[in-house]
This record gives C-alpha cells, sequence and structure tokens, in this order.
C-alpha cells in the first residue's frame, strides 16, 4: 500500500492557486487539496529505514489521507466539468 502511495507522490503537479487571488475555492476542492497534500507530505516521509513505530505513524496517515483524495478526484472532476480553472487545478494531481 505504501508503494502504491510512493507511486501516486511522483506523479503529484504542483500547484498555483494565484489564479483563485482572493476568491475562496469551493470547500470540497479546498477539502481534496488539503487531503492530497497531507498525503503527499506523509509519502515523502516515508523511509524504510525508519523504526517500525514511525512507520507505522506514517502509514497511519497515508491510510487517512490519500484514499480520501484518491475517491474525491474523480467525482469533483466530473462535478466541475464545465470549470476550467477548477479542473486545471484538480488536473494537477494524478492520484
Amino acid at each position: 500500500m505504501v508503494n502504491r502511495y510512493l507511486f501516486c507522490l511522483s506523479l503529484f503537479g504542483c500547484i498555483s492557486l494565484s489564479a483563485w487571488g482572493d476568491t475562496p475555492l469551493p470547500g470540497e476542492v479546498q477539502r481534496f487539496i488539503d487531503n492530497a497534500e497531507m498525503c503527499q507530505h506523509f509519502a515523502g516521509e516515508w523511509d524504510p529505514t525508519l523504526p517500525e513505530e514511525n512507520k507505522k505513524d506514517i502509514e497511519k496517515g497515508l491510510n487517512e489521507y490519500c484514499p480520501q483524495a484518491e475517491k474525491s478526484l474523480p467525482l469533483l472532476k466530473k462535478k466541475y466539468s464545465d470549470n476550467n480553472d477548477i479542473l486545471r487545478l484538480l488536473s494537477s494531481y494524478n492520484i
């Protein structure tokens, strides 16, 4: 499972929210971004040489955030299919 998320991490794009300026993103899109970035964070922390306790903490984070991001991405892409800005933002994540 960890290898799967490490693979996903390698596919993450860089995100720039500067195009949004002061306009807040829809809450569900922001939640996706938060989950995806936490998934990315935990995947970046993974190291097979870590003590088992640290590995368990990282796996717990991966299991909490990555499935949520993975599940919501296709739903959000479908819901916002007519919004090019949000689609571009969502498309920068290849989970």
